[in-house]
Parts: C-alpha cells; sequence; structure tokens
C-alpha cells in the first residue's frame, strides 16, 4: 500500500510551465514506454495500432484515439512498468505525491471511476454486520455497496434549499441529531457517509461537521464524497471546507485523534484529468491503508488504464502549479456570469438562483460553491430541457444538469473567456427569439401575428381571443420543426424550434 512522503511536496508558482512530465512519475515511465515500439505476446492487441495497422478502418481509430493515445494503452505490469495493487515504482511515487499534495496519509489512484473507489473505501471503513449513517443525497454507488455488505443503513432525511431555489442536500442538523442519540443510547454508528460538493453547487462545511462527529464518538469512520471537488484543495477560498483540510485542523488540536476518514475525488470533473480518474484519499492508520488495498483487489478491475492513471498524476502536477490561477479564471468567470444577467436588459429573462443569501444560514452547515450558477430560465416560456437542447444543436453549449426549470452552469477550470462570452451571446439571441412569442400570448386577446412556417397560416390574428387551446398548438408546433413568427408593429421576430435566430425579410425584434 502505498505511503505518504515525509517531506512536503514542492509547489511551484501559478506561472510556472512544466516543460514535461517531470514531476510526474507515473506519467514519465508511461510516455517511456510508449515511446518504445514494444510487442506485446500478451494482450492489448490495439497496443501501438498493432491490430488495425492494415485496416480499413484505421483512420476512424487514429481519428478518434489519435496515435499518442494507442501508443499509451499499454498492459504491462509488475517490475516493467508497476503493479497496481502493490505499486513500488513509478505509481509508488505518484501516488505518494499526490497524499503530500492534497494533504492524506496516504492516495490511491483508480482507473475505474469514484463509483468503484466510494465501493473500496465502504468496503475497507464498514465492519461485518456494522451500522451506518448515511447522507440520504449520496451517489447510488454508496446505496448500491450498503445494500450489497448488509449493513444496517439509516438515512439523515434530505431538505430543499428555500421556496425560489430547487436545489436539495442533506438536513445536517438532523443527521448530528440522530448520531447523537445512537451514541446516548450505546449504540453508535461505525460509519458515517456524506455527499459533500454536490452537483447543484452545494459544499457541505465539513470543519463543522467532522468536529461535531468526533466530539460525539471519536472512533467513528467517515467517508467523504467530494466527487465534485478535487480542485478545491489548490485555492485558499476554497480549501477550508474540504474534508481534508478539516482533518489537518482537527488533528492540530487532537494529534492522537483516531477518527478515520476516506475521501473520494472524480478528479476528471473538476481536474485535468481523462473520464474515470479517480482519487482515494486516506487519513487513517496502516492497519486501515492495508484494508483498503485490500478492498481495491476486491472490487477494481485487474487491467486497469494507465493513460487514466498517468492522468491522475498529470491532473494533480498542474493543479499544484497552475491551479490558484484556474481557480481564480473560474470564479471572476462566474461572478462575471451571474453579473451580466443581473444588469443586462438583454438577460433580463433569466434569474441567478444562489449564492445571493440562499445558503446564508449558518445553522445549515452548508454554503455555495461559487464555480456553479444556477439559473431560472423559466420566463423563456420553454423547458429547461428544450433549453438544454437548443444550446447544445445551434450553439455547441453542453449543460447537462437541469432542476425544475433552472440549469446548472458548472464554470470549471476549462471554461475561459471565449467560452463565457460565446454562451452569454447565445443566452441573448435565445431570448430575443424566444420572448417575443411568449409575451404575445401573455394576454387574453393577440395583439400580434404569430405565424408558423410551414404552411404560412397565421396561428393568431390581432384582436381574436387567445385560448389554452391555442398555446397548445403552438407548443406542439415547436417541437415539430417548423418556425414560429412573430409580427409587431411591422417587425418580425423568428424563432427556430431549435432556437437559433432564423433569416428573414423583415428586421428581426429585438423588444
Amino acid at each position: 500500500m502505498p505511503e505518504a512522503g515525509s517531506g512536503t511536496a514542492v509547489r511551484p508558482g501559478p506561472g510556472a510551465q512544466p516543460a514535461s512530465a517531470s514531476g510526474a512519475p507515473l506519467a514519465e515511465a508511461v510516455l517511456s514506454v510508449a515511446r518504445r515500439d514494444i510487442a506485446s505476446f500478451h494482450a492489448l492487441p490495439l497496443s501501438h495500432g498493432g491490430s488495425i495497422r492494415n485496416s480499413k478502418i484505421r483512420d476512424v481509430y487514429e481519428a478518434l484515439f489519435g496515435q499518442a493515445q494507442l501508443a499509451s494503452e499499454v498492459s504491462y505490469s509488475g517490475t516493467m512498468l508497476d503493479s497496481f495493487f502493490r505499486p513500488r515504482g513509478p505509481l509508488r511515487a505518484a501516488q505518494q505525491l499526490a497524499a503530500a499534495s492534497f494533504g492524506a496519509d496516504s492516495t490511491t489512484f483508480l482507473s475505474a471511476g469514484t463509483s468503484t473507489a466510494n465501493r473500496v473505501a465502504l468496503g475497507a471503513l464498514v465492519p461485518r454486520g456494522g451500522r451506518v449513517l448515511a447522507d440520504r443525497s449520496c451517489h447510488q454507488s454508496v446505496h448500491f455497496a450498503l445494500g450489497d455488505m448488509n449493513a444496517t443503513t439509516e438515512y439523515a432525511p434530505m431538505r430543499r434549499c428555500c421556496a425560489s431555489c430547487p436545489r436539495t442536500f442533506a438536513d445536517l442538523r438532523r443527521l448530528l441529531d440522530m448520531f447523537a442519540l445512537a451514541v446516548a443510547e450505546g449504540v453508535p454508528y461505525d460509519t458515517v457517509v456524506l455527499s459533500a460538493v454536490s452537483y447543484d453547487g452545494v459544499r457541505y462545511d465539513m470543519p463543522a461537521l467532522l468536529a461535531a462527529l468526533a466530539e460525539l464518538h471519536p472512533g467513528v469512520s467517515v467517508l467523504v464524497d467530494e466527487a465534485w471537488g478535487a480542485v478545491h484543495r489548490f485555492h485558499p477560498r476554497l480549501q477550508p471546507l474540504t474534508a481534508l483540510e478539516a482533518v489537518r485542523g482537527l488533528r492540530a488540536s487532537d494529534p492522537g485523534l483516531p477518527m478515520t476518514v476516506a475521501v473520494t475525488h472524480s478528479a476528471h470533473k473538476s481536474m485535468s484529468a481523462l473520464r474515470q480518474g479517480s482519487y482515494l484519499h486516506l487519513m487513517g492508520d496502516g492497519e486501515m491503508q492495508e484494508s483498503i488495498a485490500q478492498a481495491l483487489f476486491q472490487h477494481h478491475t485487474t487491467s486497469p488504464s494507465w493513460p487514466v492513471l498517468a492522468s491522475l498524476d498529470l491532473a494533480r502536477l498542474q493543479a499544484e502549479a497552475e491551479g490558484e490561477a484556474l481557480l481564480d479564471r473560474s470564479l471572476n468567470l462566474a461572478r462575471t456570469l451571474r453579473e451580466e444577467i443581473r444588469t443586462d436588459p438583454r438577460l433580463s429573462a433569466y434569474r441567478t438562483l444562489g449564492p445571493d443569501g440562499h445558503l446564508g444560514d449558518p445553522g445549515l452547515l452548508v454554503h455555495d460553491d461559487p464555480t456553479r450558477v444556477l439559473v431560472d430560465i423559466g420566463a423563456l416560456g420553454i423547458t429547461a430541457a428544450e433549453f438544454r437542447r437548443i444550446l447544445f444543436d445551434e450553439y455547441a453549449l453542453y449543460v447537462a444538469r437541469e432542476s425544475g426549470d433552472a440549469v446548472v452552469f458548472h464554470v470549471h477550470i476549462g471554461v475561459d473567456e471565449g467560452i463565457l462570452l460565446r454562451l452569454l451571446d447565445a443566452l441573448r439571441i435565445v431570448q430575443r427569439t424566444y420572448r417575443a412569442t411568449t409575451e404575445a400570448l401573455a394576454g387574453d386577446v393577440a395583439e400580434h401575428f404569430i405565424i408558423a412556417y410551414p404552411p404560412g397560416i397565421p396561428i393568431t390574428v390581432p384582436g381574436e381571443k387567445l385560448s389554452d387551446r391555442t398555446r397548445g398548438e403552438l407548443d406542439a408546433l415547436r417541437t415539430s420543426g417548423v418556425e414560429i413568427y412573430t409580427l409587431r408593429q411591422g417587425r418580425t421576430a423568428a424563432v427556430s424550434p431549435a432556437g437559433g435566430a432564423t433569416d428573414t425579410a423583415a428586421p428581426v425584434d429585438t423588444e
């Protein structure tokens, strides 16, 4: 099992630009074997493009993966590269560097995603027949793993942020009450599971939570799923709420703290790691580190992806050198997006939800994630699902999450100024094109022509009574592939079903 290095990791300044993978021992080792034309009599015929060298579809492979990706897909193990389950070489060195960087006692790399990391952690933390108190908002992997383990599991309930915001999270005060009651009754929980950074931008106050748990039952073990917050470690504004930093603070006041804490990070969600790259960090003794190693062997694939593992090494190196500067940019861009929506009349159909006081009650033990911008689009007169499809089809902008009439924009470290400008331009066009028709249907009597083309027959003419049937007909036409026009005082505004402005002979109505 990897051990944390005894020294402090060297962290170059934000402007440092490494010329190679130097400082990332695993990435350097994988790159070294990729540069050699090694013929394998073991497995992975695709390595170095061997099985497709004379294939008619070789161009498709290379277009998708590139020659470098094919070269780095290797199946070497043991002394040829390193042992995944008992690393002694570059993988061990990379994991030690990551442990020092994140502030953990030990760190394990996984290439099978954080669902597997959660299962590995629970396999090590939960004793046979153990009692578990779980945050109801945890990822499905936690629920499934606990079910397979036949653990006695109780769930803390969830709560909604507020009437004007659809975000939900665990009722953490209730969770602490349940934990305290179990201790008072002499049947304390062995393990607590927390989902500390949510998709929707909710962050738990981990210093307060872990301190409360430790005071009630110092020997408890805790799994903290911070899948969406791996990069938070590398910015002074975001680091204080992270679980690993919270444990370091507790240990500073109580060096003998017996609490064991495992933290899982989906590195690919917030850092420059390949898909399914995951860190499993542990704050625990050597016995627990060995338990993690045993659980890893039971649950992880025996054919790990070396490119994915190497990307975890590189992601850590980049975060050390550039993480703070990149997160500064993300925080500034998220702030700009909120400010533009608040002040630009061309974006008046949108409304940001949080962080303007929605999670301001310290008693909730939660805080906003400032890199996520939750936006209500209900005033556009289209559903959040339609809005997402419009952005994807017409503007090549992908938004993965919707909640009611709101969508979440994750301003991660891969979003730059140019991308934000593209988004703002798209939001303005969507508002201009959709709101014109929506407002035309707002009253009881039509004041404008609304025309569907084809066939070019008006749905409404000025003076007609607007009925629910008319509005339903328009909704159906919007999704059927036709274009919708509103004619107002001699000008037209065109709305395509996918949301892009359509060329017309008349000027577009800009409201």
